[in-house]
């Protein structure tokens, strides 16, 4: 009986261990794979996760020399259990028996509690350096002019802001400028809520600089024009009158045309300006002497219109300027209301162009050399073309082409010149006064005599001279009506002159007249009031002007 119960009890104490000692092994190797996973942390933590890690295996191995002195101790204690059991059988006393085994199972238990002492110590360690992986960091201790102020993990970052703050004041100062600071680093393990604050640290920085202390005025072409105890104010308004006068097309580039500066100055010099007192006046407008280039297509009534001015103020500005005849290309010097501040803004256009075409001469001997015909009409080409416009207030200044993809090549025209020597009654293309007489009636609408006149009068004695005003041909002779003795001759190209009220006509219908040749006598024949030539000039049948093409 006595044997029995002993191999049963070692039994039970042999799988307790074994279950104990798996149980042990597992958590070992969990905590060894802790120690070993936090090796990836970085800097001196990872060192020390890395020794911590080969502190783990150290105790596994511990752990199994601990398992293999246990065996021994169990085997030894099986061993005595078992010769104890045989003496107790060789003297029947179960009391001393069951007294032995007690005392075997203490023995076991506390060998079981020391060997989990290990695995709870590995277990606490791997706990204090996950906390301190998240919690602490290895960093710089900063010290500004001997004060503490924080910590940073990379020196760089306290350089970058001391470049920062040093390009700031430059930039307000309009100078360089070197910050006065000292700075010391000392390598410190630092809790990660201690690190500094950059941003504030360059304002606690920019603050300290004494030569802040100072306002600055806005020059305008040299001219002072306000001050304000802000540079960031000036900017903004600058910049806002500048996008103010901007339009949706797609910018290239704009800028004040004017030299606007900001510039620095002792605090106190000048009287603060208010910001929009300033804005009122950089957003009015002055009167400026400019010169504008003329366009194809400008006129100076046009160009007035355009800068407010009327034509006689454009002529008092430029008196050698003749209003009818102005070229592409010319200066016109103007006086206009132009902005204070002048913007310049350069925008990229698309559009489509005419090509121009080309007439292209040729000679023919059997034209006259006053003479000249069409014998292509020219057509004009097509092209795509984007360009980067430059407006001064608005006006165009340049034009830079940036690409020109022609759609359609231009067909030239060609003219026909005649070489062949005119006849001396050929018509020359222009008009002569018609007789030496004085001027007494325009053409146009008489209100004294109610009447619209369809040409001009030259008063003067009964007899005196009839020219013919240019060459051609005489298509009638004769009297008729309200005209009297009249001529009309036919200088061709639709062109005809009229001769009314004469006394006497020296030239009969299909005669061949020259210019300045004596065609009649001044009368008083038809429809007058006294002696005086009548004399029209038709384009097509229609009555114009005599005045657009001969003198009174």
């Amino acid at each position: 009986m006595l044997f029995t119960e002993s191999y049963v009890l070692r039994a039970r104490s042999a799988g307790l261990l074994h279950r104990n000692c798996v149980r042990l092994r597992l958590r070992i190797r969990r905590l060894a794979a802790i120690g070993a996973g936090s090796a990836r942390l970085r800097g001196i933590l990872g060192v020390f996760a890395t020794v911590l890690s080969g502190a783990a295996w150290v105790l596994v191995l511990i752990r199994n020399l601990l398992l293999r002195w246990a065996g021994a101790m169990f085997r030894f204690v099986s061993g005595e259990v078992e010769a104890f059991s045989r003496w107790l059988r060789s003297h029947d006393d179960w009391r001393i028996a069951r007294y032995q085994m007690a005392q075997a199972r203490r023995t076991e238990k506390h060998h079981t509690r020391r060997g989990r002492a290990a695995p709870m110590i590995l277990m606490l360690c791997a706990v204090i350096l996950i906390i301190s992986a998240y919690a602490f960091d290895l960093g710089f201790e900063v010290k500004l002019n001997g004060e503490s102020i924080g910590y940073v993990r990379d020196r760089g970052e306290i350089a970058a802001a001391v470049d920062r703050v040093e390009e700031r004041i430059a930039a307000y100062q309009g100078a360089p400028y070197s910050l006065d600071a000292s700075l010391t680093y000392q390598l410190r393990y630092m809790e990660r809520s201690e690190a500094v604050d950059v941003a504030a640290l360059e304002n606690r920085l920019f603050a300290s600089v004494s030569e802040m202390e100072r306002e600055y005025a806005l020059r305008i072409d040299g001219e002072t024009v306000g001050v304000s105890g802000s540079r960031t104010v000036l900017e903004l308004l600058l910049r806002r009158i500048l996008l103010r006068s901007c339009d949706n097309a797609t910018q290239v580039s704009t800028a004040f045309v004017n030299d606007v500066r900001i510039e620095a100055i002792p605090a106190g010099t000048a009287e603060e300006t208010p910001v929009a007192q300033l804005e009122a006046l950089l957003s009015s407008n002055r009167t400026e002497t400019q010169y504008y280039t003329v366009q194809s297509g400008d006129t100076v009534s046009a160009i007035g219109q355009r800068f407010g001015m009327a034509v006689s103020e454009i002529k008092a500005l430029n008196p050698d300027l003749d209003e009818h005849r102005i070229h592409i290309g010319q200066q016109i010097k103007l006086a206009g209301e132009v902005p204070y501040l002048s913007v310049q803004q350069t925008v990229t256009l698309a559009y489509q162009e005419e090509i121009p075409y080309e007439t292209e001469i040729v000679y023919d001997d059997s034209m006259y050399k006053n003479k000249s015909a069409i014998r292509v009409q020219g057509v004009n080409g097509l092209a795509d073309v984007v360009a980067d416009v430059t407006y001064v207030n608005g006006v165009e200044t340049d034009r830079k082409i940036l690409s020109y993809t022609v759609l359609k090549e231009p067909v030239n025209a060609v003219k026909a010149v005649g070489t062949k020597e005119p006849p001396r009654t050929a018509s020359t293309g222009r008009f002569i006064k018609p007789t030496s007489a004085r001027f007494s009636s325009p053409f146009g609408y008489r209100r004294s005599l109610g009447d619209y006149h369809t040409g001009v009068d030259y008063a003067g004695a009964v007899g005196t001279n009839i020219w013919a005003a240019d060459g051609g041909t005489v298509i009638w002779a004769g009297q008729r009506g309200n005209y009297g003795k009249y001529i009309i001759i036919d200088h061709g190209n639709g062109y005809t002159s009229y001769y009314c009220h004469c006394s006497k006509l020296l030239v009969s219908s299909g005669d061949k007249v020259a210019q300045g040749d004596v065609i009649a006598k001044i009368g008083k024949t038809g429809r007058v009031t006294g002696p005086h030539l009548h004399f029209e000039i038709r384009v097509n049948g229609k009555a114009v002007n005599p005045l657009k093409y001969v003198s009174k």
